[in-house]
């Protein structure tokens, strides 16, 4: 009679566990954070939905651990109102995940200028050369916060050439901004909403993220208090005929509770910067198709715009005007305010004599 030999079970790979029951056994694992993950009780799905946890866990050290650890510190710079929310915003969902698909592995001693540039020129750059400027831009306050930790002694960032860019110069005209309104008001009510928060943000000087944050006690006798930022000035709007009345309307939409805040939902609470944008695409699709108005007459299809143009028309009105754009945005230096907003097509001089 011949013995067969004893299955004896392969041993678990690290971090997986078995909890075995009456009846069912099941997986889970625990994190280096000491959190309980369950896994189900597939052993093989197991398996993979632990390898995909293990993949997004930055290694010790690494520069994906320092992305991680920027953005945690750039979170407490956001609750100390020295930095836009929407900044850490767009370095988490929009350039981390690029960089740390590219250089996440990596040792920070490790990285070189030469890696920098072949991101920026042949890699992503090649596809989307200013998004890839904008990527780098992170990745080099994440090394420098390396340098200022001792980790690193030179920043590998600095002194790349970066892919040029063409300055936006896109100015909402005042006859397509009125027909925007228009057609917001005439689409029905999500339209409304974003339309009054695009135009609130176009008579404030304001960006989206505080514009969507705008509360009820921010309003007072004198104007709007938008306090500071970036560690710019306290900024007062004071209020005039037009503001008044744009945030009396976005106050009247309807919510069925009392809204707190000047731009609501239906529900009456904050729009999310997601959602308030799916409602922004969807009256921008509509804004680009043309169509045809309530009174029947033809409407043209419009040059699409983003929300920011909405700033960047305020600053030029006032620029135009002769006054300081910064004490209407609220940042610090002149300069910057004018590069970045500034849309005027001619600039007009006196002569000398």
């Amino acid at each position: 009679m011949m013995v067969g030999k004893r299955k004896v079970a392969k041993p678990l790979p690290p971090r997986l566990y078995v909890e075995k029951g009456k009846r069912v056994t099941s997986y889970y694992t625990i994190t280096r954070a000491n959190k309980y993950i369950g896994l189900g009780r597939d052993l093989v799905a197991a398996k993979r939905k632990l390898a995909e946890i293990e993949a997004d866990t930055p290694v010790s050290g690494s520069i994906a651990e320092l992305i991680a650890d920027t953005i945690e510190h750039r979170r407490r710079l956001v609750a100390q109102g020295k930095l836009s929310k929407r900044t850490v915003d767009d370095n988490e969902k929009e350039h981390a995940p690029n960089l740390i698909d590219a250089f996440g592995k990596m040792q920070p001693d490790a990285l070189r200028p030469k890696h920098v540039w072949y991101y920026l020129h042949k890699a992503r750059g090649a596809e989307a050369p200013v998004r890839a400027n904008k990527e780098i831009s992170f990745l080099q306050v994440v090394m420098g916060r390396a340098c200022s930790q001792g980790i690193i002694d030179v920043n590998p960032c600095v002194g790349v050439e970066r892919n040029k860019e063409t300055p936006r110069d896109r100015l909402v005209s005042d006859d397509e901004l009125r027909d925007f309104l228009r057609l917001a008001r005439e689409d029905g009510d999500v339209s409304i909403r974003a339309a009054l928060a695009f135009y609130i943000a176009f008579i404030t000087g304001k960006g989206q993220g505080q514009i969507l944050k705008l509360s009820r006690r921010q309003l007072g006798d004198e104007g709007i208090d938008f306090g500071s930022r970036k560690g710019g000035a306290r900024v007062l709007v004071q209020w005039s005929d037009n503001l008044r009345a744009a945030i009396d309307e976005s106050l009247a939409m309807p919510a069925a509770i009392t809204p707190l805040y000047v731009v609501h939902t239906q529900e009456g609470g904050p729009y999310t910067s997601d959602g308030f944008k799916k409602g922004w695409q969807l009256l921008m699709g509509k804004w680009v198709a043309g169509g045809v108005w309530l009174d029947g007459t033809r409407r043209e299809p419009g040059e699409r715009f983003t929300f920011h143009d909405g700033r960047a028309k305020a600053v030029t009105e006032v620029i135009e005007e002769g006054r300081k754009a910064s004490e209407l945005t609220g940042h610090r230096l002149e300069s910057t305010v004018a590069k970045v907003y500034d849309r005027r097509r001619v600039r007009t001089a006196a002569p000398v004599r």
